[in-house]
């Protein structure tokens, strides 16, 4: 068995040069072009790409057995999803950034045991938005991806079983205090969905749809079938457009994050992680003066021959990122995993950006 992980990112490279005046206009077509060359220097056979401009889709593409329209899972871009629904529990009053377990999960913890470690009743709400919540899978793995194959060999991956996961979070010690350092886990993200249903009283993905993602125009997503157990860290599955739509949450102003929120996002304080950018909810940020860019990597690689389900063979990876000063959103999917190392994640990122900051004509 391949060790399963749900993998993010990159920061973003700088912009390459391009020529002035060009003898051209240039278009919308150039950042599919810029893909198209990143994905066929990098040998990725099959994948989409959608562009939205000014909160309205620009383009989309695909290559290979994909099509435009076709619903895709994005795993790691889930988180995105996740942390602006707990943006509005917050802008609603059910939550605080300040608000610990020990309330925001009184009844899970009634219902499913107390933690073993006694520090993690005083973790914050926004302790686990920005990955600072004590986990750290490289201290012993990831509490919650590091045990699927064991899982799934006896359960089936199509139910997203959120109290069986938080019972193997809730058994394992700490390996950092909270709040003493960024270390990203997907067990962070799977805690904020059994917040996201205790605040609610609704189940995750329902509630999510409804009070997020509608709202945004987005009506084509659901958890993916075969993998609903990721749930709340890795689970959705939409079309990329769909994926662009609710990126445009990102918008300043927009109202899908509410200005406590936002303002607790735009902040680097507390929550940096190198290179001037910082996580925020669910996506990395860089402050800039038109806005900020937000962006983020996910993958998910999984092989199981004797899973419960049966075989279980999967590999693919997603990018989505927004430039506020263009206003816009780009969300790639692709179906094969990028290598963490090298300067494949960099090289797509630059090459988009680049593209996008030379369109003199978008389609109106």
């Amino acid at each position: 068995m391949r060790f399963p992980v749900l993998i993010l990112a990159v920061l973003l490279a700088a912009p390459l040069a391009f020529a002035a005046l060009p003898a051209r206009a240039q278009t919308v077509a150039d950042i599919e072009a810029a893909w198209r060359g990143w994905m066929t220097t990098n040998g990725r056979g099959a994948g989409g790409l959608a562009v939205m401009h000014q909160g309205r889709i620009a383009h989309q593409a695909v290559m290979g057995v994909e099509a435009v329209g076709n619903a895709v899972p994005l795993a790691s871009l889930s988180k995105a999803v996740t942390g602006v629904c707990v943006a509005g529990l917050i802008d609603r009053g059910r939550l605080s950034f300040d608000t610990p377990l020990s309330q925001a999960l009184a009844r899970t913890f009634a219902r499913l045991g107390a933690p073993v470690d006694p520090r993690f009743p005083g973790i914050t709400i926004g302790q686990l938005l920005v990955h600072r919540a004590g986990f750290d899978r490289a201290d012993g793995g990831d509490p919650v991806t590091g045990q699927l194959g064991t899982y799934l060999r006896g359960a089936t991956a199509t139910r997203p079983s959120i109290d069986e996961q938080m019972k193997w979070v809730l058994r394992r010690r700490l390996p950092l205090a909270p709040g003493e350092r960024y270390a990203y886990t997907n067990a962070a993200y799977l805690v904020l969905g059994a917040v996201i249903e205790e605040a609610s009283g609704q189940d995750y993905e329902s509630y999510c749809r409804n009070a997020t993602l509608a709202p945004l125009g987005v009506h084509g997503a659901a958890l993916d079938p075969r993998w609903r157990i990721l749930s709340s860290y890795g689970g959705w599955r939409m079309p990329l457009a769909d994926y662009g739509r609710f990126y445009q949450a990102f918008a300043a102003n927009n109202p899908a994050i509410g200005p406590a929120a936002r303002r607790w996002m735009m902040q680097p304080e507390g929550k940096a992680i190198g290179g001037g950018a910082y996580y925020g909810l669910g996506t990395l940020v860089r402050p800039t003066p038109g806005g900020g860019n937000f962006w983020h990597w996910g993958s998910w690689a999984f092989n199981l021959t004797n899973a419960f389900d049966g075989p279980l063979h999967i590999a693919y990876a997603t990018f989505a990122v927004r430039w506020s000063a263009l206003d816009v959103n780009i969300a790639v999917y692709m179906d094969s995993v990028p290598s963490e190392g090298g300067n494949a994640r960099n090289e797509l990122d630059g090459a988009l950006g680049a593209a996008a900051r030379k369109v003199t004509r978008w389609p109106q």
